[in-house]
């Protein structure tokens, strides 16, 4: 097949050209070493980074909701794990890449944060607005997944304040926090399970109209895994172009890298699960399209930091160096997840229209703060 018709498959018909000029656009402008120049290459190569991300998560949902339906798995724990898992695949890749190449690990932690605050007020945002109805959530969705986030980011806060030396006693725990909230969507899978085991299934008509939906046909466990596992690649490495066009906007700007994370980086990484979650939404799944949001949060600080930093003890350096500037970030980040959670709780657990509204302006601020502190 034509490479330029595998491209079109993958992208779409809708966004294919605009991303092309995007391309065309950078590979023009790449070689002049002038400032001006220079600052539409980042920019285009961004874009560019950015549309790859959110289109490979886009592929991977009908391989995710294949393996749901194949293990009979709740909503909520698919979004939280699976989601979570494939979704969150560029945040870890930044993880790594400024661990292993930049020897900035804080790079890595502002994006990680900047993530999670761009999921837990943007995405239920986004969600919330192109809901056909209010978006009306479990109680057990809001409080399971968003009280133990809040514990985790509590104990991420707790860690940067403790100590600048990230060592294996340090993976480990989060790590151990991890298996627990495994454990935790473990019991309620059984539980699930027990609910549904004597209700049928969707009819033969439900099942084909459903399939005339997706933009994949996923035929086989081993397909759909290998749906997964390929654009979880795909998005690794085109995170490695969004931090390296990040990192040189910002310093074209006069920007610290830190404050490039939080913000553009973070917003890059985080475009599967948005995606995920607004399609979700627009199906009328609410809970998976929320608990996505916690879940995949949950992933990212857990894993995401914990991995790297085993990698490098286990490569023979003792602790990783993690110098966190602008700590005030973090202390936002978890006053925005308390934001959150009342908006999800109050109403009888809807998140209505002005809702939403208010989540998209606060994040603004928090924007606009972030570029004036640095």
């Amino acid at each position: 097949m034509n490479p330029l018709v595998k491209i079109q498959n993958f992208l779409g018909p809708k966004i294919y050209k605009p991303t092309l000029i995007l391309a065309g656009v950078a590979l023009v402008t790449w070689p002049i070493p002038l400032g001006f120049f220079q600052f539409f290459c980042f920019l285009a190569t961004i874009c560019l980074a950015s549309i790859i991300i959110w289109k490979a998560g886009d592929h991977f949902a009908p391989a995710a909701e294949f393996i749901e339906d194949h293990h009979n798995l709740p909503q909520s724990v698919k979004a939280a794990v699976i989601d979570a898992i494939a979704s969150s695949f560029p945040e870890f890749a930044v993880a790594v890449i400024a661990v292993m190449f930049l020897g900035q690990f804080e790079v890595g932690v502002a994006t990680i944060a900047g993530s999670a605050l761009y999921n837990v007020l943007i995405i239920p945002a986004a969600s919330g607005l192109v809901a056909t109805t209010p978006l009306i959530l479990s109680r057990e969705v809001v409080w399971r997944d968003s009280l133990f986030y809040l514990a985790v980011v509590v104990v991420l806060i707790a860690t940067v304040y403790w100590t600048s030396e990230w060592s294996i006693g340090v993976a480990t725990l989060f790590f151990l926090l991890y298996v627990c909230y495994i454990y935790m969507l473990h019991k309620h899978y059984k539980s699930h399970q027990m609910a549904t085991a004597y209700q049928e299934g969707v009819t033969k008509q439900e099942e084909e109209e459903e399939e005339e939906e997706e933009e994949l046909h996923i035929e086989t466990e081993k397909e759909a895994w290998a749906w997964i596992i390929g654009m979880m690649l795909v998005m690794g490495a085109a995170s490695h172009l969004l931090v390296e066009s990040s990192i040189g906007l910002g310093d074209l700007l006069g920007i610290d890298a830190v404050i490039m994370a939080f913000i553009v980086i973070a917003a890059g990484t985080s475009a599967p699960d948005t995606a995920l979650s607004v399609l979700s939404a627009m199906k009328g799944n609410y809970d998976a399209a929320v608990s996505n949001v916690f879940g995949s949060n949950i992933f990212d600080i857990l894993i995401c930091l914990s991995v790297p930093i085993a990698m490098m003890f286990f490569s023979g350096q003792p602790y990783t160096l993690m110098e966190m500037p602008y700590k005030s970030l973090l202390w936002i980040l978890l006053g925005s997840t308390f934001l959150a959670i009342y908006l999800f709780y109050t109403d009888n657990y809807t998140l209505t229209k002005r809702k939403s509204v208010i989540m998209l302006v606060t994040y603004l601020v928090i924007a606009i703060y972030a570029i004036a502190i640095s």
